[in-house]
């Protein structure tokens, strides 16, 4: 059973102090920073940030995607690999090096470079959402090979985020420095396979692939997989938990 009493009396501490500058720069302050005054060790783990709950923050009325969890392919055996070997392009300042960023979704086929179009698709038959490569010059589709099961996605949405602590902040810059004021907050409960699942077939569910290489020392041109994100708006987390709690 999930207690907020803990997690909504820090946040109203934090919003107590007002505006505050941010511990880093760029897209990544705003969680950041509040982490920080909650108390939350930076980490990567697959577990939830406090007393059961997993944080996000975002700047208020932002309509940028909101990453859930990062998952890589399960099938087939190396797929970032292979993805990034058959479709990336070279990065200018690092020849014979590749990189493969794009953003994809169910309602139609995205074109990357021109050439090659990505989509993914909820495969109800064999319980794994694929993704699905299309020539944009002939227009067949020419790969299936990639996926994710069911099973590895349910694993990932309900081990770090069963229950959801989502922040709004307003913003300033004073003196070049941006500064947050945390002023809202809701809490998430409950999401399920199914939920995601229709997020995806809507087109309301992004997977941003950000595959490339190491550029030097001992893994130069091995992969660097920075972490396919599964990606919502704020506006449809509603939509993925079956219970929604507001903090005042």
């Amino acid at each position: 059973m999930i207690d907020k009493t803990k997690i909504e009396k820090e946040f109203n501490r934090i919003k107590s102090l007002g505006f505050i500058p941010s511990r880093r720069k760029h897209n990544t302050g705003i969680g950041k920073t509040f982490e920080d005054y909650l108390g939350v060790t930076e980490n990567n783990d697959k577990l939830p940030d406090f007393d059961g709950f997993e944080v996000k923050s975002q700047r208020a009325l932002t309509s940028s995607y909101l990453t859930l969890f990062t998952k890589s392919p399960t099938g087939p055996n190396k797929a970032n690999t292979y993805l990034r070997d058959k479709y990336g392009e070279e990065y200018e300042e690092y020849p014979g090096l590749k990189k493969l960023h794009t953003s994809i979704f169910s309602n139609k086929f995205n074109t990357y470079k021109l050439r090659t179009g990505f989509i993914i698709v909820n495969d109800k038959e064999n319980s794994v959402v694929r993704l699905e490569v299309k020539d944009l010059v002939t227009g067949e589709i020419t790969d299936k090979s990639v996926y994710w099961s069911y099973e590895d996605l349910s694993k990932a949405l309900h081990k770090k985020l069963q229950a959801l602590f989502y922040v709004n902040a307003e913003t300033r810059k004073v003196n070049g420095v941006e500064e947050f004021h945390y002023t809202q907050a809701d809490i998430y409960l409950n999401p399920s396979l199914e939920n995601l699942l229709k997020l995806i077939d809507e087109g309301k569910l992004m997977v941003d692939i950000r595959i490339g290489s190491y550029k030097s020392g001992r893994n130069k041109g091995k992969t660097h997989d920075h972490g396919t994100g599964f990606r919502i708006r704020p506006s449809d987390l509603n939509l993925l938990y079956n219970d929604t709690l507001d903090i005042d």
